[in-house]
């Protein structure tokens, strides 16, 4: 409680200091911080906590290195309930408990992997240095380019060093990194802290992600499954649709197979060009994207990997051959360039109003509605020039693929182990993961229930609600990454097969020489062992077109 002396003075500059600080000044962190330490952040619209809940808090969290929106907005809202749920309730929530139990370890640093680049921001501006307010625990973000986030740390871990104690790692990578003892099984952990109704939260398809051999070895952390991103305009547009009908004796609409989706964008490309054209798609060589288009489309058509009895690679057979063809006539269909352009150029043109349809990762639609480029780190795409006129839907043959993500593991030889774990639980959990998909900046996807239902995400723009329900619908029916050793040289070998189909070479020829590559993975893996980890990825909601959450009964149905 304040004494006299301090309420006088909190009241005398209350009104001019809240103003600056809902427009947005400067000063609002300053503000913030010493607003919470007086205990007259009840006094906000929006935060909601209460002076008796939040002294001992108080006392103990300085928010002003933290990046905080504005109170009144979604993300102010979003942010402030975080914060809440970290420090009062529901205690029995895994973000109370995993503070409550970090903050013994004050003074320790945890040292944490990142890609480079943009998704470095949100622990070095966000959860970073809330962890730090709460705790007193500091974090190194470690920035590393994609492919040494999977080869520094079992560098690291084969020196024996320490270097690491939390990792971002790819959820194909989990067998491999989990074989060679470079990371840890948290289920001990999860035991001690969870609150097991949070592990209940992921949708099913990101629920089992992190398991390998009946263990969990770290939490799911970015929903990155593919949807196809549309333009409600060019396909309500009357004389398109006359045309159409005419010309193929049914109606214009939003493509659910393979076929019609090359055979839609051929006819709006044939209709509309060069002013828009059908489609657009990432096939630059090592871009990547090759390879997630390949087998969203081959498991879509019916293919396996492996044969059952002698693990010789099946891609080069009749399924293989009809996905590569239908590539080939959408490529043919797409803007010009099309086999040059990676994710980034392939969103210019989008945004640019330059085609009518594109599947992608889930930050397109952001950067549609102009949410994302309210942040000035997102400078590397222009604004929106279609806002309001996309729709959402699965991609054709409603087998999207889940297309990398992240997991949060705990790197083995940690020196702050029990403090990492907790770090990511509270990272992680529905309150705070909230608040990490919403930041403009972020190329972090939802991925829990909690986040497609939110009320304060479906305010983020007028179809926002749209856009989180078909995400959903999307995990449903998604396909995941290959998830087991040799992933990385599968997915290279498809990337150099597209490649060369794309420059003229036969496609059976292409597909034999990329099964061969296949085989030959694996024969220097290991046929046994690559036997038992295939039969592992079998079992994950995902692995293929008939193995899906939708397949499974699992589905989630959002209104």
């Amino acid at each position: 409680m304040m004494n006299e002396r301090d309420e006088r003075d909190f009241n005398a500059g209350l009104s001019e200091e809240v103003d600056a600080w809902l427009r947005g000044d400067s000063s609002r962190r300053t503000f913030l911080t010493k607003l919470v330490l007086m205990g007259g952040a009840a006094m906000l619209p929006g935060l909601g906590f209460t002076a008796a809940g939040t002294k001992a808090w108080a006392q103990a969290v300085d928010l002003s290195k933290v990046e905080l929106a504005e109170p009144s907005t979604p993300l102010g809202q979003a942010q402030a309930e975080a914060l809440k749920a970290s420090t009062e309730a529901p205690k029995e929530g895994a973000a109370f408990r995993a503070v409550a139990a970090a903050r013994k370890y004050k003074g320790a640093t945890l040292n944490m992997t990142y890609e480079s680049g943009l998704q470095a921001l949100e622990p070095k501006n966000f959860s970073g240095p809330l962890w730090q307010s709460l705790t007193g625990i500091s974090s190194n973000v470690v920035e590393l380019p994609h492919p040494d986030m999977y080869s520094k740390p079992i560098a690291e871990h084969i020196a024996n060093s320490g270097a690491y104690d939390i990792l971002d790692i790819e959820p194909a990578w989990v067998p491999s990194l989990a074989n060679g003892g470079a990371i840890i099984p948290i289920d001990d952990y999860v035991s001690k802290y969870m609150n097991k109704a949070d592990l209940e939260d992921y949708h099913p398809l990101y629920k089992s992600m992190p398991t390998y051999k009946g263990k969990r070895w770290g939490f799911f952390d970015d929903g990155d499954q593919f949807a196809l991103y549309y333009r409600k305009d060019i396909f309500a547009d009357p004389k398109l649709q006359s045309a159409y009908q005419a010309k193929f004796g049914k109606p214009l609409a939003v493509p659910k197979t393979w076929d019609d989706y090359a055979r839609v964008a051929q006819f709006i490309t044939d209709q509309l060009a060069p002013n828009v054209y059908g489609a657009a798609h990432f096939r630059k060589f090592g871009s990547p994207g090759n390879q997630f288009s390949f087998l969203q489309q081959y498991r879509a058509n019916g293919g396996k990997f492996f044969d059952e009895a002698t693990f010789a690679a099946l891609i080069a057979g009749p399924e293989g051959v009809t996905t590569l063809n239908q590539m080939i006539a959408q490529n043919k269909a797409s803007l010009p360039g099309n086999n040059d352009l990676d994710a980034v150029a392939a969103w210019v043109a989008w945004l640019q109003g330059k085609v009518a349809m594109l599947f992608s990762w889930p930050p397109t639609g952001r950067m549609t509605e102009n949410y994302s480029q309210r942040a000035k780190a997102i400078n590397f795409v222009p604004k929106s020039e279609i806002s309001g006129k996309a729709g959402y839907a699965p991609v054709p043959g409603g087998n999207g693929e889940h297309a990398i993500g992240f997991i949060k593991a705990i790197a083995a030889g940690s020196n702050n182990e029990e403090a990492a774990y907790l770090f990511t639980q509270w990272a992680t959990s529905p309150p705070l993961s909230l608040v990490r998909v919403m930041l403009p900046y972020t190329l972090r996807d939802p991925y829990r229930i909690a986040h497609y239902t939110s009320p304060l995400y479906r305010a983020l723009w007028p179809e926002a609600k749209d856009y989180l329900i078909n995400l959903c619908d999307c995990a449903n029916g998604g396909v995941v990454d290959i998830i087991m050793p040799g992933w990385q040289d599968f997915a290279l070998s498809l990337d150099r097969m597209c490649t060369s189909v794309w420059g003229g070479a036969d496609p059976q020829a292409a597909l034999k020489k990329a099964a061969a590559e296949w085989d030959a993975t694996n024969k220097r893996l290991g046929i046994e062992s690559q036997k038992a980890a295939y039969e592992q990825f079998k079992q994950l909601p995902g692995s293929y077109a008939d193995h899906t959450v939708e397949k499974l009964g699992q589905a989630v149905h959002l209104t």
